[in-house]
């Protein structure tokens, strides 16, 4: 699990919107031209995680619990749940390789 900035950029080219990790590797999945940044945001990148301890997860609100299984389905989540899941994480109800 891990807190990453993702960056918002379209393309010089066709005007594609493009989602990158760093500004180096960027290009346009589209027509392959060259991508113009103007911001980012953050998010919890989920690397292979499951939930070991449902009875934690039960206890939390309908809200949250909702929240940390579309997270978990999707591989990403807003930065505001990430004190969430590394909570859930340090106390073993979530396992992530």
């Amino acid at each position: 699990m891990k807190l990453l900035v993702i960056l918002l950029g379209k393309c010089r080219t066709c005007g594609e919107e493009v989602e990158a990790v760093s500004k180096g590797d960027a290009k346009c999945p589209k027509c392959g031209g060259p991508v113009d940044f103007y911001g980012g945001r953050e998010v919890v990148k989920l690397l292979d995680c499951e939930i070991r301890d449902w009875e934690r997860i039960a206890a939390l609100s309908p809200t949250a619990q909702q929240m940390v299984l579309q997270a978990l389905e999707s591989g990403t989540a807003p930065k505001e749940l990430y004190p969430l899941l590394l909570k859930l994480k340090d106390a073993g109800a979530l396992i992530c390789t």
